[in-house]
C-alpha cells in the first residue's frame, strides 16, 4: 500500500480505526499509523485498524461466530457484580 492509498483509505474511514473509532496515536510511536487489515484467505484489503483491534481479530481467528459469542459473553457478564464467587 502506498502512502497515498493509506491516506485515501484513512480519509474514507474518517481518520479513525474501522472497528473502535480511535484515531492513530502520536507521531514517532509504533502506533502512529493504523494497520492495513486484510482477509487472510483472499488477501483482499478490508480497512485500517489500530493495533489492538487488528490483534484482537487475529486472536479470534477472524471468525465472526467467535466474536459474536465473545460479545454475548461480555453482555451477560457486563455488570460490576461477579457472576462467580472469587477464589
Amino acid at each position: 500500500m502506498t502512502r497515498d492509498e493509506y491516506e485515501a483509505l484513512l480519509d474514507a474511514q474518517g481518520g479513525v480505526c474501522a472497528v473502535c473509532g480511535d484515531p492513530p496515536k502520536g507521531e514517532g510511536t509504533s502506533t502512529a499509523m493504523l494497520n492495513s487489515d486484510h482477509n487472510h484467505e483472499s488477501g483482499a484489503r478490508r480497512g485500517l485498524l489500530c493495533s489492538n483491534c487488528n490483534t484482537g481479530l487475529g486472536l479470534f481467528k477472524d471468525d465472526p461466530d467467535r466474536l459474536v459469542a465473545a460479545a454475548a459473553y461480555l453482555i451477560r457478564h457486563g455488570s460490576d457484580e461477579p457472576s462467580v464467587a472469587p477464589l
